[in-house]
């Protein structure tokens, strides 16, 4: 399959990127309407009423909180805990954060997840790890609270996107994560692989250096549920987040 291109689109302001792009520098590498209603069915007159036994739903237990604390740069906030869980994490500055889950202990489906989120960050059959971005600085809160399903003991990272160590050439792995592309690069093209039926890729490309004062860096989010080759055309060194439990191979474009 011939690569299909992407048109990159801006994202509103995201800072922390230009800390990104000076840190490769430094490191030397390039810059519905309403539904049908039933009539009620009357019982006749000289019918006895019949008395409605009434039954008490189980109270569903609430989560327990974990706190993982604050999450600066250079400083990683952890919380750990065995089953569901809502936890919570403070940011301290202007950076994207990146959580990592270990979950390797786990048994049956895992699912992390924020309140409101139309999709998961990221879901699948335990033993299950992975690292998400789950911060953009797009109009969010310093203070952030993810929803865990889990059985089993789990650990979960927040980190600084600043924090992450820069990759050169062509990346190729399986899973959830989070890559600071070093290379200077016109685009990025991604070869994916489900890992099986009901999987899919969410793939989100940020730029360190193509960045506008008004509008903030270019960036473009992209996917499917089948495999696929395509081009982004987001110039790096920036952030690549991969979303998705199957096979991915990341290569920079000159």
């Amino acid at each position: 399959m011939p690569p299909r291109p992407a048109r990159a689109r801006r994202a509103r302001r995201s800072a922390g990127l230009v800390a990104v792009a000076a840190t490769l520098v430094a490191a030397g590498c390039g810059p519905s309407g309403a539904p049908d209603r039933a009539e009620p069915t009357r019982a006749p007159s000289s019918a006895a009423a019949t008395p409605t036994p009434t039954t008490s739903a189980a109270p569903v237990p609430e989560r327990p909180v974990v706190r993982a604390g604050t999450v600066a740069e250079g400083a990683p906030a952890t919380a750990s805990g065995e089953g569901p869980a809502r936890v919570t994490v403070v940011r301290d500055g202007d950076f994207g954060v990146v959580a990592h889950l270990d979950c390797a202990a786990c048994t049956g489906e895992v699912v992390l997840t924020s309140d409101g989120r139309m999709s998961p960050w990221g879901a699948g059959p335990a033993p299950m790890t992975g690292s998400y971005l789950v911060d953009l600085l797009t109009d969010t809160e310093a203070k952030q609270g993810f929803l865990l399903d889990a059985s089993g003991p789990w650990t979960l990272t927040f980190e600084s996107w600043n924090d992450l160590p820069a990759t050169t050439g062509p990346q190729q792995g399986s899973g959830s994560t989070v890559l600071v592309l070093g290379d200077t690069a016109a685009a990025v093209r991604l070869d994916y692989t489900p890992a099986g039926p009901g999987d899919s890729m969410l793939a989100r490309v940020v730029s360190a250096v193509d960045v506008d004062p008004a509008t903030g860096p270019a960036s473009l989010a992209f996917g499917d549920e089948v495999a696929f080759s395509e081009t982004a055309d987001v110039a790096m060194p920036g952030v690549v987040a991969l979303s998705t439990n199957g096979s991915w191979t990341l290569t920079p474009l000159p």
